[in-house]
């Protein structure tokens, strides 16, 4: 299925700035995710992804693990202030709908911004992203690139495209890093790696809807340190995001990836989520600050893997599962793929893996990303028939898992 358009409304004033909105409560409140997918994809993933937020349950938590405090540098140091960052029309006010959503103001200068497109299994992906360094190392969410076989960037003020491979991705930070190719020198971001005060104003920036252009949505920062829970809608599919920068701009789908700007267009974070919502009293956005997506770049081009790092793409076996009745089960085989050639077909149930139990879509995946391209695992499924059957399958790099 085709990527939707994103069609603006028309352009309403509003006074600036944008009034203080009240702030709700935090308790299990729904967000999904700013990127923005066409299709239902592979094992362990939707179309978009859904966030619940929980900071005063993980407020007595710990964090998870560390990545190495790197700092960001040397990339922090070459990128503050690098240049005079985005430029976002303050002025212009929101572009309301009906149900008072800002539809975003255009953007038409934003050096070192991408739009990320994606092939899938069974459709297309959109997200943003940004340039790193000028010979094309760039960052985006790990969602937007999550079960891709192919990325390509599209740079926003030249409207280039080029194909961009897989570095490496952070699941639990939401990160991923990619490589441009064949790229001539690319203009880079400008970064902030001082957050503002609460009430300063922020921007998210990005391909809001697939649209197929950049536009920007104006708020204030209106939290920090904040912690969410992510799932793929399945509910034994959660994940946590801590550390947080949440803004009152209107994020939405196609945003993921994208920077989120201070007052003076220089990047602070990326875009990773936004609350549930049709209206601005509902929606807000959350960025990951840039000096984290910073280290997990830095962890990636370190070459070691982590408990949350991967290098590079890690195996799959090339199918489409979902979760029924605590059962994983076969929705689609990719032709030739290490699933076909193992003998598994629509409608199998994977009972188990290396010896492991499999009762949904997300466990599959999670076992299989624990294991490299070539890797050789044993798999036990019973098949529609009823019959139980067993096999070795060496694991393909057909997608980003």
């Amino acid at each position: 299925m085709p990527a939707q358009q994103y069609q603006p409304a028309q352009q309403h004033q509003a006074p600036h700035p944008p009034p203080r909105r009240r702030r709700r409560s935090p308790a299990y409140r729904l967000i999904v995710a700013s990127g923005f997918l066409a299709a239902t994809i592979l094992a362990g993933g939707v179309g978009l992804l859904i966030f619940e937020e929980i900071q005063d349950i993980v407020a007595a938590q710990d964090h998870g693990p560390a990545l190495p405090a790197t700092g960001g540098v040397p990339l922090g140091e070459a990128l503050q202030h690098s240049h005079d960052g985005i430029q976002v029309d303050w002025e212009a006010g929101p572009n309301l709908n009906d149900a008072g959503l800002d539809q975003g103001t255009r953007v038409t200068d934003a050096p070192g911004v991408l739009m990320v497109d994606t092939q899938l299994m069974s459709g297309m992906g959109t997200g943003t992203g940004a340039v790193l360094t000028d010979d094309g190392l760039a960052i985006t969410n790990y969602h937007v690139v999550e079960d891709a076989s192919e990325v390509s960037v599209t740079v926003a003020d030249s409207g280039e495209v080029y194909t961009a491979t897989v570095l490496g991705r952070d699941s639990l930070h939401d990160v991923a890093v990619l490589q441009i190719e064949d790229a001539p020198s690319l203009a880079t971001a400008s970064i902030n790696t001082e957050l503002p005060d609460r009430g300063e104003p922020t921007a998210a920036v990005g391909n809001g809807g697939g649209q197929g252009y950049l536009t920007a949505v104006t708020g204030e920062l209106t939290g920090l340190d904040e912690s969410i829970v992510a799932s793929s809608g399945a509910p034994d599919d959660m994940s946590r995001l801590s550390g947080l920068i949440e803004t009152s701009a209107d994020v939405i789908p196609g945003y993921s990836g994208g920077p989120l700007v201070d007052g003076d267009g220089q990047v602070i974070g990326i875009t990773t989520a936004a609350s549930q919502g049709e209206t601005a009293e509902e929606v807000d956005g959350y960025a990951i600050p840039v000096t984290v997506a910073l280290d997990v770049v830095e962890q990636v081009l370190s070459g070691e893997e982590t408990d949350s790092v991967s290098i590079g793409m890690d195996g799959a076996l090339g199918i489409v599962v979902g979760t029924e009745q605590e059962q994983a089960v076969v929705i689609e085989v990719t032709p030739g793929s290490s699933a076909d050639q193992l003998g598994l077909r629509e409608r199998d149930i994977v009972r188990t893996v290396d010896g492991q139990p499999v009762t949904s879509a997300a466990e599959l995946s999670t076992i299989v990303n624990d294991h490299n391209v070539g890797d050789i695992i044993t798999v036990e499924w019973t098949t529609e028939a009823g019959d139980e059957r067993s096999g070795e399958a060496t694991l393909q790099e057909a997608v980003v898992y």
